[in-house]
């Protein structure tokens, strides 16, 4: 599963353990201690549990201090420094919608931070490592913005790195159940993925799927 994939569509994969698994078949001494029925119905609880925990979660993007200043520079980001392309219209809007919700509960409760789920937060922070403009003028009104800029990047980069490796969690136990379901005990070290601390540093360039 990329890290593309769209919340509420974590699906187990079994055609992508199968040729994995069909070597180990093969021979029978690996097929001595299989995972009983309530062994697979608990990875399966255990993974589904955890996919539908991810779906509603959110992220706090910087401090309750900070909530209605964050809020109001990503809308200017949006609206004045990001030069969207292809499908990344949805996104843009629906990041647009989902700032507007925070903002409003930020509103009501000042002790509240700025919260997204995670699929604008993949956005909002692509979207901030693509800045764009048009001329000499755009560039030094952005240069005046640099210390917000980098201060929202930052937070959000941040949040990032603990929402991706959620997900990589959620993949973990979808191979374990996938493994258990076919008859073998399956312990995969879940990979550690980096997150770039700086919009600076090489990130990925494909637009994420909202």
């Amino acid at each position: 599963m990329s890290e593309e994939t769209k919340i509420g569509e974590i699906e187990i994969n079994k055609t992508s353990l199968g040729e994995t698994l069909a070597d180990l078949v093969k021979d029978p001494s690996l097929n001595i201690n299989k995972p009983s029925d309530e062994e697979v119905l608990e990875a399966q609880k255990e993974f589904e549990a955890a996919a539908k925990a991810f779906t509603v979660k959110m992220y706090s993007v910087g401090t309750a201090e900070e909530a209605t200043e964050f809020c109001e520079y990503i809308n200017h980001f949006i609206r004045n420094r990001f030069f969207w392309q292809k499908e990344a219209w949805m996104g843009t809007i629906k990041l647009s919608e989902e700032v507007e919700v925070a903002e409003n509960l930020i509103k009501v409760d000042k002790t509240k931070s700025l919260e997204l789920g995670y699929q604008a937060l993949e956005f909002v922070f692509w979207a901030l490592s693509n800045p764009g403009g048009l001329g000499l003028q755009a560039a030094k009104d952005f240069e005046q913005e640099n210390e917000i800029f980098i201060r929202v990047a930052s937070a959000a980069g941040n949040q990032l790195e603990e929402a991706r490796a959620a997900l990589k969690e959620i993949e973990f136990l979808q191979q374990k159940w996938g493994a258990m379901a076919q008859g073998f005990y399956l312990e995969i070290e879940p990979p550690e993925e980096e997150l770039p601390e700086g919009v600076d540093e090489d990130i990925k360039e494909e637009e994420p799927t909202q």
